[in-house]
């Protein structure tokens, strides 16, 4: 004769089965799910190499210069100016990268800009604070201001 498992026993299988399903999902998920922070690619001094200039009305004379080793602002017919780039962090953000970098001024004053940069269709650079967006408009250095 065989014996019908009690309603404890019943209920002690049900949930045991139910946590095995929802753990199993969970692994499963995880492995195939997309994770940005596991394909992501910080973003270089390298990849923002260039002359930026943007359509803003406010700042059409301004621009953005990244080269080896530093950042030139250009302030219009204010001149420009350099600083050495002391330190460069990216980290992955909707649509894009979040970049801040820490430059330095020859009396070893410690500055901070932080943008949003996309890595799509020659590069955008989008200032926050400014509501400014700035396009990579030549691979090279080609401004030559005296600088303050």
């Amino acid at each position: 004769m065989k014996q019908t498992p009690s309603k404890k026993c019943t209920l002690i299988n049900t949930i045991r089965d139910f946590m095995l399903l929802i753990i199993t999902i969970v692994l499963i998920y995880w492995l195939l799910a997309p994770d940005k922070e596991r394909h992501f690619n910080p973003v270089s001094i390298a990849d923002l190499h260039g002359v930026w200039t943007t359509t803003h009305p406010n700042y059409l004379d301004r621009f953005l210069q990244f080269s080896n080793r530093t950042i030139t602002f250009g302030w219009g017919e204010g001149g420009a100016g350099a600083y050495t780039i002391d330190k460069l962090d990216s980290a992955p953000a909707k649509n894009g990268t979040s970049v801040h970098i820490r430059y330095v001024d020859m009396d070893g004053t410690a500055y901070r800009l932080s943008f949003h940069y996309v890595d799509q269709g020659g590069g955008t650079i989008w200032m926050q604070n400014l509501k400014a967006v700035y396009y990579r408009t030549s691979a090279e250095p080609t401004y030559d201001y005296p600088l303050q």
